[in-house]
């Protein structure tokens, strides 16, 4: 698809920053990026296209912030089929208004530069390669053991690393491999059975030696984890971005809050509970702690409790679905999980989640940055023409975004892929 010279008019505009919108504002785009948002009128002769915004809102294209694209989770699959899913998965992502993910974790950098090349449809994929589990951790499996005395050089979805030496060469290896950041399983999870929930991962030493290696290489370190000393422990080692967080308390809030750390407090059990909870609930090595109920139930209690103290302290939030392919219908929930954020942080912070936030904490990954040349999750002079235009406020109501019939246009890089509004040519 060529890129042209396109001129938006007569919008509201949303910057991914501010609560008040700008109205009234016409937005000159130049190949891929944005040139200007005026409140003056543009000479339309200059343009290839020009689209009347009359009534519509523009904002940023949306961020999932948490997404396993390249990696279906679906045992005795094909390569190749896994890689038809997940090109179908990432069109329909950026079909509900996602321009950009980052992905914990999968095999996703040949989709990323087939997307990036044109060829397919979908998001720009910020990878982590594979995501870094130790032995008998989230991550581990038979599987996980055969790979691992396969050579590191092959791309997969999960290594095991034990001790620095090895966390060393796993996290250079992703590296390799182009990582725009690296994701360590540092705590207990939910679809594995060989990690009961409070078990705390990686020793600090192990976490900071991940730490560092990605600093030399301008990046950093985002981490799965549920509990409280997981928690403060990656905080400590100097994580940037911590996963799931459910089981989160006041003490570590307050340490987040201190230390600038992003939070992705995604809402893994909202849609689709029925399925979610058959996957979920697998078999449990501690008898003790199946007294205490399932791993999904823990973590629906303690998600109520971590919302409370998210709020108190306007934790930095990320927008996260962990989208797992896993279901026969293969549907993304991004657009059903706004709805959640919403419910738990607001209109306004759940879609700066989604936004605004989104790039702030791409500025960690330096040069290590795939998309270098304009800002992604806002909307002003430099961005790239990332841009939803939309029917309604999202500012005062997300939810209005879970419907895609209310996303008027999406357009993403200075290409448009969705327009349902009258324009000349």
């Amino acid at each position: 698809m060529r890129k042209m010279k396109i001129l938006i008019k007569h919008a509201d505009v949303f910057d991914g920053k501010h609560s008040e919108l700008k109205a009234h504002r016409n937005i000159a785009i130049d190949d891929n990026i944005v040139i200007a948002i005026e409140k003056e009128e543009v000479a339309e002769e200059n343009f290839d296209q020009v689209i009347d915004a009359s009534g519509l809102v523009a904002i940023p294209g949306l961020t999932d912030a948490h997404v396993h694209l390249g990696h279906t989770f679906m045992a005795n699959n094909s390569v190749d089929y896994d890689v038809a899913i997940s090109t179908a998965v990432a069109k329909k992502l950026l079909y509900q208004g996602f321009t950009t993910v980052r992905d914990a974790g999968g095999i996703s950098s040949g989709i990323k530069k087939a997307i990036d090349q044109g060829i397919i449809e979908g998001p720009r994929i910020y990878p982590s390669n594979a995501h870094i589990s130790q032995t008998s951790g989230h991550g581990d499996s038979e599987e996980a053991h055969v790979a691992r005395d396969v050579q590191y050089r092959i791309p997969r979805a999960g290594v095991l690393a034990d001790g620095e030496n090895e966390i060393l060469r796993a996290v250079r290896e992703q590296l390799f491999h182009g990582a725009s950041q690296i994701k360590l399983m540092a705590g207990g999870g939910c679809a594995s059975y060989c990690d009961p929930l409070p078990t705390v991962q990686f020793f600090e030493k192990e976490m900071r030696t991940a730490v560092e290696a990605a600093a030399d290489y301008g990046t950093y370190v985002m981490a799965h984890l549920y509990t409280n000393p997981s928690m403060q422990r990656a905080a400590r080692a100097g994580i940037r971005s911590l996963e799931h967080a459910h089981l989160l308390d006041e003490e570590t809030a307050k340490i987040i809050k201190d230390q600038g750390i992003f939070i992705a407090p995604m809402p893994q059990f909202s849609a689709k509970e029925e399925e979610v909870m058959k996957y979920m609930n697998r078999k449990e090595p501690s008898e003790n702690l199946k007294k205490q109920g399932s791993k999904a139930d823990v973590l629906r209690k303690g998600m109520v409790y971590a919302t409370e103290w998210i709020n108190k302290y306007d934790l930095k939030l990320l927008f996260g679905t962990d989208l797992m392919i896993t279901f026969p219908q293969y549907d993304p929930r991004s657009s059903y999980d706004l709805t959640k954020y919403k419910e738990r942080f607001g209109s306004f912070k759940g879609l700066l989640a989604a936004t605004g936030n989104v790039n702030d904490l791409i500025r960690y990954t330096t040069y290590q940055n795939p998309y270098p040349d304009g800002e992604i999750g806002v909307l002003e002079r430099g961005s790239y023409a990332d841009i939803l235009l939309v029917r309604g406020n999202p500012v005062e109501d997300l939810a209005i975004l879970s419907d895609t019939d209310n996303i008027k246009l999406i357009l993403k890089d200075g290409v448009v892929y969705k327009n349902e509004i009258c324009s000349k040519n």
